[in-house]
């Protein structure tokens, strides 16, 4: 074995290995030591990978058997837990799972074997390095999380050798989602993401997170049953040929009937994983599940799988209706659930409705489906999935030590946690300002969408709304609070300070270096996916455009330099000690001492003061947004499944 094919071993077993150690190990410290050590070594080796280059694999072909095997495993525990919570439609989709699975094994005849099996190409390397480095940070930040979590929810039992166990093999999974050029494979590795997010989701055992789990494992499974369905397509209509990405991709734009609707039933699959309208449902759900699952459910893992899916999928779509449909469907998804965004208080449903609208500007440019657009595409996905994994950590932290995730609850927080705040005001910043790299992401996908006016108008109407929730949950925790002047060192645990420090410091260095990442990361990957299908012929003049159009023709760096001095300026101007703390102006009615907030009312009525932000509570309500947004997406999902006899 190469060396670059022990690095894919590693990247695929070391996960595999390392769970069944932290479910069996009861210890606490042996556990810690082995997160850490399998941590670094896979952030270290998707590295080595990146650096070695692209190659293709095909391990021994007893792999293929067992995966079909592990295939029908999969399903009789996803069955068996269906039938434990007494869930109709989770059975009934995995039995129809189980009956495509029966026919396409067994009574479609032998199958043309895929060779290569892993095709570890530009595109996959970006996407091992955001799993294997922002994944592993979270499941470090895990170990201690949930120790502390069940010090919060005591219970008679431990389960966090269960929690690691299934935060750890995940990234085995995703491993296996981004390598996997046969499909069969790809199709085991989807579902194994799947039924690790139930049990994540579900962890606290209570109604509420059972009932969450469920709703994420029947929606996951629809797109299974999609997935599945495709695979049957593809055999039908492409006899003979083996069922790999390669071989789809090769022809691109000339996909007609039959395999023109097993894409179409590819990208719903993508659309469940990525949580995009009508199916945004399950990923709020998942907000009841500890942070550290929030987080790589959000940033490196699940939903990423979904976008990877669709902007892989780019070149077997383009130029047919399913690129406008797709482009369309991703930018409403990006404006209602950045409209949604807005009438959150709650932190953690604000980060989780602003993923969604996110994951719908990534898809959206998939679906514009040009050099420019994928490249966007791409930067989204590597400047989203460190600047989300930040702010879910952080989030995480704040609601440890002040029992809450309500951002009316962060007043003052500047105060009390600083650290912790100057963190999550990086975070903050990195999601919409300049010139960080998502703010430049957003601006080549604008530039994209010139020639698709509507999706233009709704990626110019969310952009606003965006910067509208960043900057209310920025004043927020920001906000000085009478008293709190003097205060103690924050003190972060280790796990903390290198999950926390690690983003921080990847999202700002990511945001300076944003000219080289976008040459020497995200063109090359761009390449993989369009180039090979034969969509760019000339790939250097292509790559400097891309980069001329994405970030302009200036470098970042002095507005950076600027982004500091105004930092600096205003730590300087209010920094605890120097800052004069005045009471709020009450017409000369305010009650007590310096501090007091309290003022007299009519009848001389002592009245709490209080200052909030605005959630537009009496114009947006969520169930009616979602209810009309779930009305238009799943239109637009028809159009997309019947359009292949109609358009």
């Amino acid at each position: 074995m190469d060396k670059a094919t022990s690095l894919i071993a590693i990247l695929m077993w070391l996960p595999v290995i390392a769970a069944v150690l932290c479910y069996i190990v009861h210890s606490y410290a042996f556990r810690n030591i082995l997160v850490w050590l399998t941590g670094i070594t896979l952030a270290t080796v998707s590295v080595m990978l990146f650096a070695t280059g692209p190659f293709d694999y095909q391990p021994s072909v007893i792999w293929n058997g067992m995966v079909e095997a592990a295939d029908f495993v999969l399903m009789v525990l996803i069955l068996y837990l269906g039938i434990k919570n007494r869930h109709k439609l989770i059975i009934n989709l995995t039995l129809i799972q189980i009956a495509v699975l029966i026919y396409f094994d067994f009574f479609m005849g032998p199958h043309t074997a895929v060779n290569p099996i892993f095709v570890i190409d530009n595109l996959a390397l970006v996407m091992s390095l955001i799993i294997n480095i922002v994944g592993s940070l979270i499941c470090i930040y895990g170990v201690r999380y949930i120790a502390e979590h069940e010090e919060h929810h005591p219970v008679n039992k431990t389960r966090q050798p269960r929690f690691m166990f299934w935060l750890v093999i995940f990234l085995g999974a995703m491993n296996g989602i981004v390598f996997s050029n046969d499909l069969m494979w790809l199709y085991f590795f989807w579902e194994m993401t799947t039924l690790c997010s139930y049990e994540l989701i579900g962890h606290n055992l209570d109604k509420e997170a059972i009932d969450n789990a469920c709703r994420a494992l029947w929606m996951n499974m629809a797109g299974g049953v999609a997935f599945a369905l495709a695979l049957v397509l593809l055999a039908l209509s492409m006899p003979g040929q083996p069922l790999a990405l390669r071989t789809l991709l090769a022809s691109p734009g000339g996909a007609t009937g039959t395999i023109l609707l097993a894409v179409a039933l590819l990208v719903l699959a993508g659309f469940t994983k990525s949580a995009q309208m009508p199916f945004q449902n399950w990923l709020l759900g998942a907000m009841v599940a500890p942070t550290p699952v929030s987080a790589l459910l959000h940033s490196s893992t699940m939903v990423k799988a979904g976008v990877y899916l669709i902007v892989r999928m780019a070149p077997a779509y383009q130029g047919t209706y399913i690129s406008n449909l797709v482009a369309v469907a991703g930018a409403f998804t990006f404006m209602m659930t950045s409209i949604l965004a807005v009438t959150q208080s709650n932190a953690k449903r604000v980060l989780a409705y602003s993923t969604i609208a996110n994951l719908g500007l990534i898809i959206a440019c998939a679906g514009i489906n040009t050099p420019v657009a994928i490249s966007a595409a791409i930067a989204l996905i590597i400047f989203h999935a460190v600047s989300k994994g930040l702010l879910f950590l952080s989030t995480g932290v704040i609601e440890h030590n002040i029992g809450s995730r309500d951002i009316e609850d962060m007043g003052g927080l500047v105060d009390r946690m600083p650290v912790t705040t100057m963190i999550v005001a990086i975070g903050v910043l990195s999601m919409f300002l300049p010139p960080f790299g998502m703010l430049m992401g957003k601006w080549a996908a604008i530039e994209a969408s010139t020639q698709l006016p509507l999706v233009a108008l709704m990626f110019v109407a969310a952009s606003a709304v965006t910067a509208l929730f960043w900057i209310k949950w920025l004043g927020r925790l920001l906000e000085g609070e009478p008293g709190l002047a003097h205060k103690k060192p924050e003190h972060l645990a280790p796990h903390y300070w290198v999950s926390l420090g690690g983003l921080a410091l990847g999202a700002v260095i990511m945001g300076v270096m944003v000219l080289p990442i976008m040459n020497k990361v995200v063109i090359p990957a761009v390449k993989a996916s369009h180039q090979n299908a034969g969509l760019i012929v000339q790939g250097a003049s292509i790559a400097a455009e891309t980069s001329r159009t994405i970030i302009g023709s200036f470098t970042p760096w002095p507005l950076f330099a600027v982004l500091a001095v105004v930092i600096l300026a205003f730590w300087l101007l209010f920094k605890p000690g120097k800052a004069t703390v005045k009471p709020i102006y009450l017409c000369g009615e305010n009650t007590g001492a310096l501090n007091s907030v309290r003022y007299l009312s009519t009848a001389d009525q002592e009245v709490q003061s209080s200052l909030s932000n605005y959630y537009f509570a009496g114009y947006l309500k969520e169930s009616k947004l979602n209810e009309f947004g779930n009305v238009i997406a799943i239109i637009v999902l028809v159009i997309l499944l019947l359009g292949v006899k109609v358009l």
